[in-house]
């Protein structure tokens, strides 16, 4: 055999019919973490029924009918972010601005409706901005991964015949019509003909155990910008309205290796999303007695129109392993062109309700409860698209099935210690979305040849900050926010037949924290 180079294909941008996303991807975007204002994270994002505070305001649009004055501020976050797997660490420090808004207030002198206010505020949801690194013994392989895949395809009919993986140069591109995996193992020889030449067998490793290696480098966000719109009635009960318009970047570079005693392959990854979507939120604070507060907000779905690109690469040194009747094998690997994908995605409505006591001038105390049911998520075609309208059926059947409602609870305290300087306390816990099967089996659906994953486990925030008004109209807040999270990191999900477990992945336990500054500056007119 000789050596394949796939480097004129790598100048031109296709889309591959047969790629398409998964349960992973959809959830990706769908959930968001705690950022905001430095005083509302200082409580532990807890500002649901308190509003007066952007991040309040971004939480329950009716929030920003209790300003009483027109309000501009800023946030800038300094973050660390590490993960740690056995020995090895990975850490990356950005500098971001996590919050920007303005509030208008219009009194109307109105004992009914006194008071109409509008504002619009930048918000970041997620950063993705990530790096991890793994190494361990592994007790499948990537190998035995791919050959059962091959077989499972090949058997649905997915595959109609071995020969459809093969690579031809010039004539013909497997890439554009063929699953990811299987045409990378057959180009990569980690699948061959066998002595009669009709069926494909996996690679003879002589028993040897791999050595495997995990990289990833993530970066990118989800950003948010509401335009709000409030009222209250008799003092006692507030409205809000936001229309809420997202943008997503998104990039992955990840590389999985195996090493054996005399060779190995390494399966390299490269993906880029961008996109935008469309919402709304709606909201109500009930005030009955002036030191007690009630909130219920509903953030509907958000409508994203999401543009992938992708390509991947299989390297091998495997000479040692052929069988002997394979000759003329020369060093190399296969890469593919660069493919891109468009598709929607649907992500689940989000509901908050919350309840704080403001006790005189000194004490405030909140707590906010939110659900999402993340099985509500959908991944759907673009509206012009020519393919099938039920291509995602079995993934979001997928999706239903290994993901449940999630709660998220945030509580936070304020203390005022002079009418200048107040400190503040919070914690919020969040839980993971994932149905306990899919926890338990670790048999999550990929899609493309991406195969390394995190099945995510509950994250948990620790704040504080402190805060400081220099006169009626200037105030600055700090806050430190410690976040921790264990994931069970997967180099390629565990492999079932017949619910007998045919490839035991082994996951690493990855340990993830990180650790925000937050300043904000705010100025009151």
């Amino acid at each position: 055999m000789k050596k394949i180079t796939y480097i004129l294909f790598s100048l031109f941008v296709f889309t591959a019919p047969l790629f398409a996303q998964s349960e992973i991807d959809a959830l990706r975007f769908s959930r968001e973490d705690l950022h905001g204002t430095a005083r509302a994270m200082s409580m532990g994002g807890a500002f649901g029924a308190l509003g007066g505070d952007m991040t309040g305001v971004s939480v329950n649009p009716a929030g920003i009918a209790v300003y009483r004055s027109s309000e501009v501020t800023g946030t800038m976050n300094l973050m660390k972010e590490g993960s740690v797997v056995g020995d090895q660490k990975a850490n990356r420090t950005d500098f971001n601005i996590d919050n920007i808004g303005f509030v208008g207030y219009f009194p109307l002198r109105n004992d009914v409706m006194p008071l109409i206010n509008f504002g619009f505020s930048y918000n970041k949801l997620k950063s993705f901005d990530k790096k991890v690194s793994a190494r361990g013994d592994s007790r499948g392989t990537l190998l035995d991964y791919i050959y059962n895949d091959y077989q499972g395809k090949l058997n649905d009919g997915i595959i109609k015949s071995p020969d459809d993986l093969k690579w031809i140069e010039n004539e013909y591109d497997p890439f554009l019509s063929q699953p990811w995996l299987p045409v990378l193992g057959r180009n990569a020889f980690l699948l061959n003909p066998d002595q009669g030449g009709r069926n494909l067998i996996p690679l003879n490793m002589k028993g040897e155990r791999a050595f495997a290696g995990i990289d990833t480098r993530e970066r990118g966000y989800i950003d948010n910008y509401d335009f709000t719109v409030g009222t209250t009635i008799n003092h006692v009960l507030n409205l809000g309205v936001s229309l809420s318009i997202k943008d997503i970047f998104y990039s992955l570079d990840s590389r999985f290796d195996e090493d054996f005693n005399d060779g190995g392959y390494t399966l390299n990854n490269w993906m880029t999303v961008k996109g935008a979507g469309v919402g709304a939120k709606v909201g109500a604070i009930y005030r009955p007695v002036h030191s007690l507060r009630f909130g219920l907000a509903w953030h509907t779905p958000t409508w994203y129109a999401l543009s992938e690109t992708y390509q991947a690469e299989m390297l091998e040194n495997i000479e040692s392993y052929l069988p002997s009747y394979d000759v003329g094998y020369e060093e190399g690997g296969i890469h593919s062109a660069n493919f891109y994908n468009d598709y929607d995605l649907k992500t689940p409505g989000k509901i908050v309700a919350s309840v704080a006591t403001v006790l005189g001038n000194n004490f405030i105390a909140s707590l906010d409860y939110e659900l999402v049911d993340y099985s509500k998520m959908k991944l759907k075609l673009p509206s012009n698209s020519s393919n099938d309208p039920a291509w995602y059926d079995g993934d979001n059947e997928i999706i239903s099935k290994d993901h449940k409602m999630a709660s998220t609870v945030k509580a936070g305290m304020e203390y005022r210690i002079t009418p200048q300087f107040s400190g503040r306390l919070g914690y919020a816990w969040m839980q993971n979305p994932y149905d306990a099967d899919l926890v338990r089996l670790g048999d999550a659906l990929i899609a493309g040849s991406n195969t390394i994953h995190r099945i995510e486990g509950d994250t948990h925030y620790f704040t504080g900050g402190l805060g400081y008004r220099f006169n009626r109209n200037f105030y600055l807040d700090m806050a430190i926010v410690y976040k921790t999270q264990k994931d069970d990191l997967y180099p390629f999900p565990n492999y079932y037949i017949n619910d007998a477990l045919e490839v035991d992945a082994a996951p690493f336990s990855l340990k993830n924290n990180s650790i925000r500054g937050l300043l904000t500056l705010g100025y009151r007119f």
